[in-house]
């Protein structure tokens, strides 16, 4: 079972993401609209990957991913940036970001997400 947690001031923008996400099977998809109850969740819960959005309520997408990384460097990360290519590589180098997502993310972000996490887990089984 591949868990993955969605963090976003306001989830409606990945609703299109979310749902797909949740049509997958062998996919739990989890849910937090604070970086407060993202922390809960990490702490309670296995989570593999952290879906990012561009708004978080109680903190920066950039300033929690690099706690997350501090906490749990084995989760794999994606965020939803509006950044070019470019400056977002920039701005998340380091951090284990595999993924820039655009603004409402939809199915063929999902079914990119899933070809790279399985490339990710095929690297990890070697």
């Amino acid at each position: 079972m591949l868990s993955l947690l969605l963090v976003g001031k306001d989830l409606a923008t990945l609703s299109v993401f979310a749902d797909e996400l949740s049509r997958k099977e062998g996919v739990r998809v989890s849910k937090a609209v604070s970086v407060e109850e993202a922390w809960g969740l990490l702490g309670n819960c296995r989570v593999d990957v952290v879906v990012i959005d561009k708004e978080l309520a109680g903190g920066t997408a950039l300033s929690f991913v690099k706690e997350l990384t501090k906490q749990h460097p084995l989760i794999n990360c994606a965020m939803v940036s509006t950044l070019s290519p470019k400056d977002f590589h920039e701005a998340a180098e380091g951090l284990g970001v595999f993924m820039q997502l655009p603004f409402n993310p939809g199915a063929e972000e999902v079914a990119k997400m899933m070809q790279i996490l399985e490339s990710i887990n095929a690297l990890m089984s070697k």
